[in-house]
């Protein structure tokens, strides 16, 4: 007999707003404050940031149009398999998933999975989503990070590394034989629910698939192109705004670049090994530790915490709103 995917999510789960992931993402802001206070005491990180946050303010304006565009691309990818989602509230739920972006491999954004629910979007559908966004947005990164290779000898090794995860996470999602072998290994799985996580999973890597047509990818990629293209020039714009001045196209390839090697040590959110690259890549440019430090944090500011911020914000707005049925005419 097929195995079927659920067809409900546990009450008590789905009441969850994800408060273990909240208390990990406290934790890191914690330690990432400790962390630019004892940098301070040599560098003065706080007074350099302190004394530039009207124009850091202003950098978050492209920064936010990124996230329209990334919601877009959202809405486009649902609306195409049957889902519509009211505008407010569905960009609404997709900022909701920042607030835990500062998790292990950003899985706290499937916070997103309560709000979308509430839409009538199942949460196979929003898992799906959400990593057929990801794998796009490694793509991009990567072709980004190709304008500041000359700065990571190391990437070579890297790329590929990606586009064999995203090569196989996408053969797997096509390949139907393989969906029926797995499909009848789950039926002997002993446990339930291993064997229910199993099922959705599966349930997921099958609507993965549906994305996997020429115009998805060129949506996906494109529309990911330009969110992160107004990442990179935000980054340029701080690098000017701290007179840190190097190579334009050097400058517009090493954040994408730094993403990625932070992506790719698995630490939340890249906390920590993200400004360190930026830190080392233009300590090679010959910029002193000092600016480096303030492009590093500054960037990131108007970026991950920013977007910490804003998640956070749509987050209580939701709450407060409550979480209507799909059914509910508003």
């Amino acid at each position: 007999m097929p195995v079927t995917a659920p067809q409900s999510v546990d009450r008590k789960k789905s009441r969850d707003p994800g408060w273990h992931s909240a208390g990990i993402v406290l934790l890191i802001i914690v330690a990432y404050s400790v962390a630019l206070w004892w940098l301070d005491r040599s560098n003065g990180t706080f007074q350099r940031l302190s004394s530039a946050w009207r124009w850091l303010s202003l950098a978050t304006l492209p920064v936010f149009a990124s996230y329209l565009v990334r919601f877009w691309r959202w809405h486009w990818l649902l609306r195409r398999n049957g889902h519509r989602v009211p505008a407010t509230r569905g960009l609404c739920a997709y900022l909701a998933g920042f607030a835990l972006t500062a998790t292990p491999g950003k899985a706290g954004e499937l916070l997103r999975m309560r709000y979308f629910g509430s839409m009538g979007v199942p949460a196979a559908q929003t898992l799906a989503t959400f990593v057929f966004e990801r794998a796009c947005d490694l793509l991009v990164i990567l072709v980004l990070s190709l304008a500041a290779a000359s700065l990571f000898p190391g990437l070579a090794t890297l790329a590929c590394i990606v586009l064999a995860f995203v090569l196989l996470l996408f053969a797997t999602a096509r390949w139907r034989m393989m969906h029926d072998v797995i499909e009848r290994a789950i039926a002997h799985v002993p446990s339930f629910w291993l064997r229910r996580a199993c099922v959705f999973a599966l349930s997921a890597a099958r609507r993965l698939g549906s994305h996997l047509d020429a115009r998805s990818l060129c949506m996906g990629l494109g529309t990911g192109a330009l969110a992160w293209g107004l990442t990179s020039a935000v980054f340029m714009g701080v690098c000017a705004g701290f007179g840190v001045n190097i190579d334009p196209l050097l400058a517009f390839g090493i954040y994408p670049l730094a993403m990625l090697v932070g992506s790719m040590s698995f630490i939340p959110g890249g906390v920590g090994t993200t400004e360190l690259a930026i830190v080392l890549m233009l300590n090679r440019l010959g910029v002193g530790t000092g600016d480096a430090l303030a492009v590093a944090v500054g960037t990131r500011l108007v970026t991950l915490w920013f977007a910490t911020g804003v998640g956070g914000v749509a987050v209580l707005l939701l709450e407060r709103m409550g979480i209507r049925s799909a059914t509910d005419p508003r």
